[in-house]
């Protein structure tokens, strides 16, 4: 039987494991301008974080000591949730150089909301906006980071 427990303890450590390999893709880029961050600056911390929360998540279950929780396999529909959210990330990724990082953020997220079916539609849109807003000042804009801003902002 699959418990909460060893299930937070597997995930924690694939993401630490995932972290761990982001922190060494980071350090083989190269380039970048230098009155902006270095182009590794931004996946280095985000690796350095996904090895903190992993190993966190792990540790925690791991020194967990009381009742354990069994949980159940998705079904059918949960096996395609997973599948076409995961089609979404792969559509994210493809299109993220033809269209820029805010306007797939906006599409992503909108289609993300919508399949999910967490709120209105209005509401994924106007979560949309701010994202992709948010995204290309902060990232491209204020920290001067090698994201594709599309053809909207160029």
């Amino acid at each position: 039987m699959k418990t909460q427990r060893a299930a937070d303890i597997v995930v924690g450590c694939f993401i630490a494991l995932f972290g761990i390999f982001i922190i060494y893709a980071s350090t083989l880029i190269t380039g970048g301008a230098e009155h902006r961050l270095p182009p590794e600056t931004f996946p280095m911390v985000v690796g350095i974080l996904l090895l903190l929360c992993g190993s966190a998540l792990a540790l925690k279950s791991w020194r967990l000591h009381g009742e354990d929780f069994a949980i159940k396999w998705p079904d059918g529909e949960g096996v395609r949730m997973i599948l076409v959210t995961l089609a979404g990330v792969a559509g994210f990724n493809l299109l993220l150089n033809r269209l820029g990082l805010p306007l797939t953020s906006f599409l992503y997220i909108t289609f993300s909301i919508w399949y999910l079916k967490r709120s209105k539609w209005l509401t994924a849109i106007v979560i949309s906006l701010i994202t992709a807003a948010i995204s290309y000042f902060l990232f491209i804009r204020l920290l001067g980071l090698s994201f594709p801003a599309g053809f909207l902002f160029d």
